[in-house]
C-alpha cells in the first residue's frame, strides 16, 4: 500500500487542527548490535543518547543535504526544550471534591503519593468490585528560573496515561482534559502560568463507566488514576508543536525501503506561538547505531503567527543497514533541529528502523524478503498491588521475558501500551501487534464514534515511529455484548481512518465470530481467538478448527490472510495432578499439567501450518480480572505462562522456550507436583536439545530424542520417600543440566496443592 507524496506543506491553524489529515508512518525498524546489551543499558540510555543526538543536531545550522563531511557553521544556540517529569510529591484524594482545584485548597490532610499511581492497584485484585469513581491529585509546579523569565516560553504538561476522563487546572483555571484511558495527551498551561510566583497544578480523574469511551467493559481492570508518567515541557514561541494527538510531533514515513536504497518522508508538525511569522530552518540528521552521522538535510518553512504547519520533506539513505527482527534489531536515530535565524530553538530524535515486510496467504510473514514466521505472545499491562500504575523497569522486565523465550513477535492487547513498552520491543527486534481500545461491543451514540476515532489517531500517531510495530488491531472479540453491539460500520469508518492515517501497515483485528460473520472481512488481515480444550471442546481440536477456519474465509475470500490472536488455558502453580483431564475453567481447580498438555496440543497444530500468518498465545503473565472466580485466587485470569509477580514461570513457558530458542537449555517438567502417589510416574523433560538423558537417583535412564522438544521416560518406577531427578542435554560437544527432587508417597492424593 502506498500514498502519493504531498506536493506542499500542509497549514493547520490549532483551531482546526483535528480536522486536518495528519501526517503518515511507514514501516519502521528496530535497534543494533546485541538487543540484550541494549536492554540491560536501559532506557536512560537511550534518553540520553537522544537527548545528546539533538544537542548536537542544534549546534549547527541546516546545510544541504549530503552524507556529512567535515563541520558546519557555527550556530547561536538558544536553550531547546525542557522535558521533565513530575512524579514525585502528589497529594492524592480517592473521592469526588467540589472546588479542589482552587489554588489556595488545604490539602495537608490528602495522602502523599508519587507517580505511576492508581487507586485500584489493592481493590482491583480481590475478586470484588473494585473503586470506579473520581478522584483527585494535586501538586505545586516550581518553574525553571530562566525559562519562566523569558516571556516566549510555552508552558506543557504530558500526561502519559490517566483517566479514564481527565480534567486538568492550573492556578485554579481549567487548562485542558482528555477523554480515554490509554492514550498520552499534552495540555498548554501557558496561559495560567504565575511566572514570578506560585504554580499549583490540579487534576482531577474518574474511571467511572461511561457509555462514550471505550472500552465498555473486559476481561481486564479499568484503572483510574495518573497511572504513568507526568512531564513538563518547556518550548520556545517557535517549536514542533506537543499537541498534534499527543504525539511527538515528527512522523518517519518510510515510502520505500530496499537492501540497496531507503526514501524517507519526514514531516514535522511547526508550531508558531510568537505573534510574528517565522521563517524556520529545519535540519535533518541521521545517526547510525554507533552515534555517527550518515545522512543530513535541510529545509525552510514559513509559519504564521498562531498557526501549526506540518513540513514534508524527502531524504535518501543508499545501502541502509535493515532492521531484521531478533536476529538484527539494528536502530538509526534521526533528529530534527528547528533554527529562527541561525538560533536553534527545538530539536527532537526519533527511532528509525528501516525494514519493508508482506504477508502470503500461503507462506506468512516476511520480513525483508525472508520468511519470518511470527510465533508470539499476547500481554497486559498489570503488577500486584500496583495494577496498571507499573515502572518503566517493570515494562522493560516484561520485554526481557518474552525475549527469552524466544518470541518473534507480542500483541500488545486490548489498548495502546506504555512508551516504554514499544521502546524496549524495537531494540528487542520483537515485532508488535499493538490495539486500539474496542473490547467487547459497541455503544450506539455519536460520542463513542467520535472518541474512537480519537483513539486510533493517538494509537497511530504516537507510535508513528517505532520500528516494531506492523500492525493496527481495530477491536477484540466484538461479539462478546451481543450481535446487536457487533459495531461493523464503527469498525469500517476507524480501519478506513486507520489506513488514512498509515497506509504503510496492516490492520488487523482480533475476532470471536464464525468465518461468515461479515465483520472479519474489514480489516487488511485477520486473526481469530479459539479456545479448544478450555472453552469447549478439546485440545485435540486444533487442527480441525484451523482448517475450518481457513476452509471457510477461503470461499468467501480467496487469499485472505489468516491468524490466531489467543488460544490458551488457565493454570496455577500450585495445583497438580497425576492423572490429567480437561478441568471447568470457571472453576477453582486449574492444574498445571494441564496448561501444559493443550500448549503441546496446539503447537502441533501451530507448526505445520505455514499459513498462519501470526500466533499469539494467550498469555504471558496472568493478570487481574476482578469479575473472575477461579483457579487459586479470585480476581485473577490465571493463562499466563509467567505468575503475575513475574517469579515463576509455569512448566508450559519452557515448552515454547524449547520450540523458539536455540542456545541450548533442558528443564524437568512437573517440578511443583512434589509429593507423587503413584509408584510407576512419567517423568518429562522439555529442551531444545537432540538428545536428552535422564538420571533417577543415580541410575542414568537412557537417552531420549525428541518429538517438538518433549521427551518422556513413561512407566518410571519411584523409590518411596525423595527421588532426586538429573536430566542432561546433549548439543555438539557440550551438554547443559537440570535437576529437582520430588516424593514418592503411596498415601498421597492424586490431586493437591502445595503452597
Amino acid at each position: 500500500m502506498k500514498r502519493e507524496q504531498p506536493t506542499k506543506a500542509e497549514t493547520i491553524t490549532e483551531r482546526t487542527r483535528g480536522a486536518a489529515q495528519p501526517p503518515q508512518s511507514v514501516q519502521s525498524d528496530a535497534v543494533g548490535p546485541s538487543r540484550r546489551d541494549v536492554m540491560k543499558l536501559g532506557a536512560l540510555v537511550m534518553v540520553a543518547t537522544g537527548a545528546a543526538r539533538a544537542a548536537a543536531a542544534a549546534s549547527s545550522p541546516p546545510t544541504s543535504e549530503a552524507a556529512t563531511k567535515g563541520q558546519a557553521s557555527p550556530s547561536t544556540r538558544a536553550e531547546t526544550r525542557i522535558d521533565r517529569r513530575i512524579d514525585k510529591g502528589w497529594k492524592f484524594l480517592k473521592q469526588g471534591f467540589p472546588g479542589a482545584q482552587a489554588t489556595e485548597l488545604d490539602d495537608t490532610a490528602w495522602a502523599t503519593v508519587d507517580l505511576p499511581h492508581t487507586y485500584n492497584g489493592l481493590d482491583g485484585q480481590t475478586g470484588a468490585p473494585y473503586y470506579r469513581g473520581p478522584a483527585w491529585y494535586r501538586r505545586d509546579l516550581p518553574l525553571p528560573r530562566a525559562a519562566a523569565a523569558q516571556g516566549d516560553k510555552q508552558f506543557f504538561l504530558y500526561f502519559e496515561g490517566a483517566g479514564i476522563t481527565t480534567e486538568v487546572y492550573c492556578n485554579g483555571h481549567r487548562a485542558g482534559g482528555h477523554i480515554g484511558l490509554f492514550a498520552g495527551f499534552c495540555v498548554d498551561i501557558t496561559p495560567f502560568i504565575n511566572r514570578a510566583g506560585r504554580n499549583v497544578i490540579a487534576v482531577r480523574v474518574d474511571n467511572a463507566y461511561n457509555d462514550h469511551i471505550a472500552p465498555l467493559n473486559g476481561d481486564f481492570n479499568l484503572d483510574g488514576g495518573l497511572y504513568r508518567h507526568v512531564r513538563l515541557l518547556v518550548l520556545n514561541a517557535l517549536a514542533i508543536s506537543p499537541l498534534d494527538d499527543g504525539a511527538p510531533g515528527v512522523y518517519i514515513k518510510q515510502v520505500h525501503i530496499t537492501p540497496e536504497r531507503a526514501q524517507l518522508e519526514i514531516t514535522t508538525m511547526l508550531r508558531n506561538a510568537s505573534p510574528t511569522e517565522k521563517l524556520a530552518s529545519l535540519k535533518y540528521t541521521i545517526y547510525d547505531h554507533a552515534g555517527k552521522v550518515v545522512r543530513t538535510a535541510s529545509a525552510s518553512q514559513s509559519v504564521s503567527p498562531g498557526e501549526t504547519v506540518a513540513c514534508v520533506h524527502t531524504v535518501v539513505m543508499p545501502h541502509p543497514h535493515l532492521w531484521h527482527g531478533r536476529q538484527d534489531p539494528y536502530l538509526y536515530s534521526a533528529t530534527v533541529a528547528i533554527f529562527d535565524q541561525h538560533v536553534c530553538t527545538d530539536a527532537l530524535t526519533q527511532p528509525l528502523g528501516l525494514r519493508f515486510y508482506h504477508i502470503d496467504p500461503n507462506k506468512g510473514f516476511f520480513l525483508n524478503g525472508k520468511s519470518y514466521p511470527l510465533r508470539g505472545v499476547c500481554t497486559h499491562q498489570d503488577r500486584p498491588n500496583i495494577g496498571r500504575a507499573a515502572s518503566d523497569a517493570d515494562y522493560r522486565q516484561d520485554l526481557e521475558l518474552i525475549d527469552e523465550i524466544g518470541a518473534t513477535c507480542v500483541r500488545m492487547a486490548h489498548y495502546q501500551h506504555a512508551q516504554a513498552s514499544y521502546d524496549a520491543a524495537d531494540a528487542l527486534g520483537i515485532v508488535v501487534w499493538t490495539e486500539d481500545g474496542l473490547v467487547n461491543g459497541v455503544a450506539h451514540n455519536e460520542e463513542f464514534d467520535r472518541n474512537q476515532l480519537q483513539q486510533v489517531r493517538e494509537l497511530i500517531k504516537q507510535n508513528f515511529n517505532h520500528p516494531s510495530v506492523c500492525f493496527w488491531s481495530m477491536y477484540n472479540e466484538l461479539g462478546n455484548n451481543g450481535q446487536q453491539n457487533l459495531g461493523y460500520h464503527l469498525v469500517e469508518k476507524i480501519n478506513s481512518e486507520a489506513r488514512r492515517l498509515d497506509p504503510t501497515r496492516l490492520t488487523t483485528a482480533a475476532d470471536d465470530q464464525s468465518q461468515e460473520n461479515p465483520i472479519g472481512y474489514i480489516t487488511d488481515i485477520i486473526a481469530f481467538n479459539r479456545y479448544p480444550g478450555w472453552y469447549g471442546g478439546k485440545m485435540t481440536d486444533f487442527p480441525g478448527i484451523l482448517d475450518g477456519i481457513r476452509k471457510g474465509m477461503e470461499a468467501k475470500a480467496p487469499g485472505r490472510c489468516i491468524g490466531m490472536s489467543e488460544y490458551g488455558a488457565g493454570a496455577s502453580i500450585f495445583q497438580h495432578e497425576s492423572h490429567v483431564s480437561q478441568p471447568n475453567p470457571g472453576a477453582y481447580w486449574h492444574p498445571e499439567e494441564y496448561q501444559a498438555l493443550l500448549h503441546e496440543h496446539a503447537w502441533a497444530a501451530i507448526k505445520d501450518r505455514p499459513w498462519l500468518w501470526g500466533t499469539f498465545l494467550w498469555v504471558m503473565f496472568d493478570f487481574a480480572s476482578a469479575f473472575r472466580h477461579e483457579g487459586d485466587h479470585p480476581g485473577k485470569n490465571d493463562k499466563g505462562l509467567v505468575t503475575r509477580d513475574r517469579k515463576t514461570r509455569k512448566d508450559a513457558f519452557y515448552f515454547y522456550k524449547a520450540q523458539w530458542t536455540t542456545d541450548p537449555f533442558v528443564y524437568i517438567t512437573d517440578r511443583r507436583f512434589i509429593c507423587r502417589p503413584d509408584r510407576h510416574a512419567v517423568l518429562k523433560v522439555y529442551a531444545n536439545c537432540p538428545r536428552v538423558e535422564l538420571w533417577l537417583n543415580g541410575r542414568s535412564l537412557g537417552e531420549r530424542e525428541g518429538v517438538n522438544g518433549v521427551f518422556v521416560w513413561p512407566q518410571t518406577e519411584l523409590q518411596e520417600g525423595q527421588n532426586h531427578i538429573r536430566a542432561v542435554g546433549r548439543h555438539g560437544a557440550g551438554h547443559v543440566k537440570d535437576s529437582c527432587v520430588i516424593v514418592h508417597d503411596p498415601r498421597a492424593p492424586h490431586r493437591a496443592t502445595y503452597r
